[in-house]
């Protein structure tokens, strides 16, 4: 073997000692990553079948320790830590992928290395997300149902009792609206007073006792709310900064039932339609006119159930609808009309398949099941009045 020869040996004896140790690190990571996932989703298919074990050992245990710590720590920021994060997140995302096109065009021998190594950081990122939510707040997506919590038994009612809720809500949106603008107010809240309102009015409902108590971070308005109209939502919780936000464009008259929304789902209350029946409670238990308005109009879906009964039936019930609220009504549909478009469709296709992954079968039609319980819960102080 001439010297030269022997050079070269040596130096690919030590390249492939080199490569070896390196080559089982990196096949290490990927099946450290993919055992990640792998708890994540076994953690979740059982939460999946053991409702009461995350109800009393971890929606009403552990949770509240974490919420409460998340608060502490983002209640010290008057801007959202979850708008930061994902604009973060999306600079982020686009950056690393220019840079990696960048090493791919410039060392087009490496491309297989480089994308190897693209996949492991995004199998890494996905998996730990999934878990680090999943212990943060997504496992409240398996606790039991609100109803059996709240002692709400699934009630059916008649056509007349429909026909008598429907009218009651309506002559509660009348009288509120006539309240709230008394005065010249205009219908609206100053932002402190109404967050105050709302978090008085969550601890004025008996029947939510235990469920969410006091220590959470006020909610807070996302700057780019122009860009959460794009897409069609109104409010929207974050489990890795534990905040309640909200789109701060849309009508004032629907601000105070979306924040009472967003606070549910802060309290552990993760499915839609049991957020949307809270919000429901806490603002028609509001002493604040505007507040109770803005529960009342937006609980109008249980009107939509008199169409069982009859056409005319339901026409004459909805036809009592005062005009300030008539007006409100179209205010809104004019709002989210001047949005609609490619962006809220995409938007409504990616919530609908976030619900669905996370145990929720009618994805976004669950936000309409509130009816049910607000149906219930109406039956229910029925009963007792009757007593």
């Amino acid at each position: 073997m001439t010297p030269d020869n022997a050079s070269l040996s040596e130096e690919h004896e030590k390249t492939d000692v080199v490569s070896r140790p390196a080559s089982r690190r990196s096949w290490r990571s990927w099946i450290f990553a993919l055992a990640v996932l792998g708890a994540a989703l076994l953690l979740q298919g059982i939460a999946k079948r053991a409702p009461h074990f995350v109800e009393h050992y971890y929606s009403r245990t552990v949770f509240p320790r974490f919420g409460h710590a998340l608060s502490f720590f983002n209640g010290w920021f008057s801007f959202s830590l979850a708008e930061i994060l994902v604009v973060g997140l999306i600079g982020f995302v686009v950056g690393g992928v220019v840079y990696q096109t960048l090493r791919v065009l410039q060392t087009p021998r490496r491309a297989g290395a480089v994308i190897g190594t693209s996949l492991l950081t995004l199998l890494w990122g996905l998996s730990s997300a999934l878990m680090l939510f999943l212990l943060l707040w997504g496992l409240n997506y398996h606790r039991e149902p609100l109803g059996k919590s709240l002692g709400l038994a699934k009630r059916t009612a008649t056509d007349d009792q429909i026909e008598a809720l429907s009218r009651s809500i309506i002559n509660e949106v009348n009288a509120n609206y006539q309240l709230s603008h008394e005065g010249g107010s205009g219908g609206s809240l100053n932002r402190t007073r109404l967050y105050g309102e709302i978090e008085d009015a969550y601890h004025n409902v008996p029947l939510l006792t235990g469920l969410c108590g006091g220590g959470y971070a006020r909610p807070k308005p996302i700057r780019l709310s122009g860009i959460m109209s794009w897409f069609g939502i109104s409010g929207i919780y974050m489990p890795f900064t534990g905040e309640a936000n909200f789109n701060s464009l849309q009508p004032d008259f629907d601000l105070p039932y979306v924040i009472a929304h967003e606070k549910a789902h802060q309290c552990g209350v993760a499915r839609e339609d049991e957020a949307n029946f809270i919000a429901f409670l806490v603002c028609s238990n509001s002493p604040d006119p505007f507040v109770r308005y803005s529960g009342y109009l937006n609980s109008l879906r249980v009107v939509s159930a008199l169409r069982v009964a009859g056409p005319e039936r339901y026409r004459n019930v909805v036809g009592t609808l005062g005009a300030g609220p008539r007006a409100d009504l179209t205010a809104r549909s004019a709002f989210w009309a001047r949005y609609q478009g490619r962006g809220m469709v995409l938007g409504h296709r990616i919530n609908n398949s976030y619900l669905r992954a996370n145990n929720v079968p009618g994805g976004t039609r669950s936000y309409s099941e509130d009816v049910a319980l607000i149906i219930s819960y109406y039956l229910q102080n029925m009963e007792k009045a009757d007593r």
